[in-house]
């Protein structure tokens, strides 16, 4: 074997790996209510096959909204998706499919992705995710709860956690933080997934563990939470000595 052989399936194969790709453009984006939001699928190179796109809540599996393929007049549609909010277009050269929302909701507030079907890996290969943000002047205040730790006897204990409890949110994608005398922690902190509720509100929940040793019941304990889409933040805290 020649020399410049092994450099040439190296070649080879990264090319035909690239081709194997799909990207999403923009990465992040921003609309107001009620604008028109269109996000891009780059496919590579034309071929037989349909490509996808998808939402994505956090916790949640993903949802089809639409399908498209050059051969097609119009584009086709998931179960129980509005067909006058959301289209999809294809370029001449059929390697680029844009999803386009025709007028945005809070609901369209979420991750998107792109995904189609490769021969040569016999397989689906998904895009990264796109994530768009519907702006608001100010959601519907949430409600927020911070609970002490569930334990009557927190000296027994080598930590203790302190939870948020967060509801009525209007849309999945939230920024949650706590703050110890105004001042923000990280350690220690984990939070739930978003669950969707019957009247398609979000709720969720967040904790702060703190060794036992180093909680002080004079200090404020503080939740705040953003909302995707929003400037607002919302705060609740709590005096462990007056609980």
């Amino acid at each position: 074997m020649g020399p410049f052989l092994p450099l040439y399936f190296v070649l080879l194969w990264i090319s035909n790996a690239e081709s194997q790709t799909l990207s999403m453009t923009p990465s992040s984006s921003a609309v107001n209510l009620g604008e028109r939001a269109s996000i891009s699928c780059h496919i590579g190179a034309k071929d037989e096959h349909y490509v996808y796109f998808l939402k994505q809540i956090p916790g949640n599996a993903p949802q089809f909204i639409i399908y498209h393929h050059h051969s097609f007049t119009s584009p086709k549609y998931g179960p129980g998706i509005p067909t006058d909010r959301y289209t999809a277009t294809i370029n001449s050269a059929a390697t680029e499919y844009q999803f386009i929302i025709k007028k945005a909701e809070t609901e369209d507030t979420a991750h998107y992705y792109c995904t189609k079907w490769f021969n040569s890996i016999s397989a689906y290969v998904f895009s990264q995710s796109s994530k768009l943000i519907v702006t608001v002047d100010k959601f519907p205040e949430p409600a927020l709860l911070v609970f002490p730790p569930y334990t009557e006897d927190n000296e027994s204990k080598d930590s203790s956690t302190l939870t948020c409890h967060i509801s009525k949110l209007a849309v999945s994608l939230v920024n949650v933080k706590w703050l110890i005398d105004g001042t923000t922690v990280q350690d220690g902190v984990s939070t739930s997934n978003p669950v969707r509720e019957s009247d398609n509100t979000f709720s969720m929940s967040s904790y702060l563990t703190l060794a036992s040793k180093d909680v002080n019941k004079d200090r404020m304990y503080s939740c705040i939470i953003q909302q995707e889409g929003s400037s607002a933040f919302i705060s609740k805290g709590v005096k462990l000595s007056q609980c």
